[in-house]
C-alpha cells in the first residue's frame, strides 16, 4: 500500500525499552489497517499487544475523516476490543509517521511513547506518575515544548489498572469502554504522544481532491449532539446543557460540530481568552451525559462529575451510570464520589450491553437501529477512518467513501469486501 500511509510498522518492546521498524507487506494480507491490525494482534496475543493505526482516508479532506484506533485485548472480556482515536488523535496518529504501532510486553519502570515525524522515542514517566491526565498533558507538551501535541493518557484510575479505567484525549475522556487505559496502567505506559508535520499522499490527487469536494455540499452542517439523535427519543442535550455551553468543536475535518464545550467557573458568554485557568469541560461522549441528565443531574453538576472522571482516568459513560442515580452539586461531593469508583466486576457493561455484543466494537449506540447495523458501520468506518457517528446518522452515502479508497490507495473496496476481511482476521 504505497499510498495514504508512510514508512512502516513500528514495534515497540517495552519490556527491552527498544523500537523497531518492519516492513508492512506481510500484514496488509489480511486488508488494509484495523483487519491487519486484527492479524497483528493474533500473530503477537503472547505479549499482550495494544495496536495504534488509522484508516485509509484518516487525515485526508474526506468528511469526518477524523478517526483513528487502539486495538487491544479488553481486561473486561479478554478478548480483542478497538476504542476510537478521534478529534485531532487519529489524524496525528497518522502524520506522526508510521503506518500502525504495535506495543509489546510491560515496561520495568513508568514510560511514554513519543512518536513524531517518523522517530519514536520512549520517554521516562517517573515525573509524571500519579497525576491526572490533564496534568499528564501539560507537562508532555510543556516537555516537549509544542502545544499541538496529541496526548494519549491515563490517569490515577488506569495505573491502578481498574476496569473502569478509559484512557483520555488531551483533556477529554474518550471512546475506550473496554478499559484499554487499564491495560496501558498494566505495561506501565502512561501516554502516547503525537505530532507530525508530513504530507498525505494520494494515488491521484486532483481526483481524489475533487471527489471530497463534490461530497460535502449535500452533508449536514450541523452543531450539538442532538442533530444525530432526532427521532430516537434521546434528544434534548442540548436544550439540557443550553445555559452552560460556550461553543462548539468538531473532530478533525468533520461538518458536524458535536462536542460541546460548557463553562461552569466562568460565565459561559465570555468569549476572551483572559479568563480562569480552567473554565469547563469539553463534552465529548454524549452517552455519559444522558446517564446524568437523566438521573436527575444538574447540568453544572454532571459536568463538573464528566471533569473529574475524565482527570482520573475513568470511562465517562460507565462512571456516569454508576453514579447516576444519586444526583449531587458540591464539588467535594462530586470529587469523593468519583474517587469511590473502583472499578468492581458489577461495573462493566451488564450481560447483553458489554463490548461482546458489538463484537471488537462494543455496545452498539444511536442512531443505529440494531447491533447488526452497528456492526456494519463500525467495520467501514473504521477501515475509512471516518467518524462511524457521522457515517450512520449524516445520510452520506457508505459506497460514495468507500469509492474514495480508488483515488486514496488505488484500493477498490465494497461492505461485502470488508466484512470478508474481518471475518478472515477474525478465523
Amino acid at each position: 500500500m504505497d499510498f495514504m500511509y508512510y514508512g512502516d510498522i513500528l514495534v515497540v518492546d517495552l519490556e527491552a525499552g527498544t523500537t523497531e521498524e518492519v516492513e508492512i507487506d506481510e500484514a496488509w494480507e489480511a486488508g488494509p489497517v484495523l483487519p491487519a491490525a486484527l492479524e497483528l494482534f493474533d500473530k503477537h496475543a503472547q505479549d499482550d499487544p495494544l495496536i495504534f493505526g488509522s484508516g485509509i482516508l484518516t487525515g485526508t479532506t474526506a468528511p469526518a475523516s477524523c478517526l483513528g484506533f487502539a486495538l487491544g485485548a479488553s481486561p473486561i472480556t479478554g478478548g480483542p476490543a478497538v476504542a476510537p482515536l478521534n478529534l485531532f488523535a487519529g489524524a496525528e496518529m497518522k502524520l506522526s509517521g508510521f503506518s500502525m504501532v504495535l506495543i509489546k510486553g510491560n515496561s520495568p519502570g513508568p514510560v511514554y511513547l513519543w512518536l513524531h515525524d517518523g522517530v519514536a522515542d520512549l520517554v521516562d514517566a517517573s515525573r509524571i506518575t500519579g497525576k491526572d491526565t490533564w496534568q499528564t498533558c501539560d507537562a508532555v507538551r510543556d516537555e516537549m515544548g509544542e502545544q499541538l501535541i496529541q496526548v494519549i493518557s491515563i490517569g490515577p484510575v488506569g495505573e491502578a489498572k481498574s476496569d473502569l479505567a478509559s484512557f483520555s484525549i488531551n483533556y477529554w475522556g474518550s471512546g475506550d469502554n473496554a478499559a484499554l487505559g487499564a491495560l496501558m496502567g498494566a505495561k506501565n505506559l502512561k501516554a502516547v504522544a503525537l505530532r507530525g508535520l508530513g504530507m498525505i499522499d494520494a494515488e491521484d490527487p486532483e481526483e481524489f481532491y475533487n471527489r471530497t469536494m463534490g461530497l460535502l455540499p449535500g452533508l449536514p452542517s450541523e452543531k450539538s449532539f442532538d442533530w444525530a439523535f432526532e427521532g430516537l427519543g434521546e434528544g434534548g442535550l442540548d436544550a439540557w446543557l443550553g445555559p452552560l455551553v460556550h461553543r462548539y468543536r468538531s473532530c478533525f475535518a468533520c461538518p458536524c460540530a458535536c462536542n460541546t464545550f460548557v463553562k461552569y467557573n466562568e460565565d459561559p458568554a465570555v468569549m476572551g481568552s483572559d479568563g480562569v485557568q480552567e473554565p469547563g469541560l469539553m463534552v465529548t461522549n454524549p452517552a455519559a451525559a444522558l446517564w446524568l441528565g437523566q438521573g436527575g443531574w444538574s447540568p453544572e453538576g454532571a459536568s463538573r462529575a464528566m471533569e473529574a472522571m475524565a482527570r482520573a482516568g475513568v470511562d465517562v459513560v460507565r462512571g456516569s451510570r454508576e453514579i447516576s442515580a444519586e444526583p449531587l452539586e458540591a464539588p467535594g461531593e462530586i470529587a469523593a464520589a468519583v474517587e469511590a469508583l473502583t472499578g468492581p466486576a458489577e461495573a462493566a457493561w451488564p450481560p447483553g450491553e458489554g463490548p461482546a455484543e458489538g463484537g471488537i466494537f462494543g455496545p452498539w449506540t444511536p442512531p443505529s437501529s440494531s447491533g447488526d447495523r452497528w456492526l456494519e458501520v463500525n467495520r467501514a468506518a473504521y477501515v475509512l477512518g471516518v467518524c462511524p457517528l457521522f457515517l450512520a446518522a449524516s445520510g452520506v452515502e457508505r459506497e460514495d467513501l468507500l469509492e474514495l479508497c480508488v483515488p486514496a490507495a488505488g484500493i477498490k473496496l465494497d461492505a461485502g469486501g470488508i466484512k470478508e476481511m474481518f471475518d478472515r482476521a477474525r478465523a
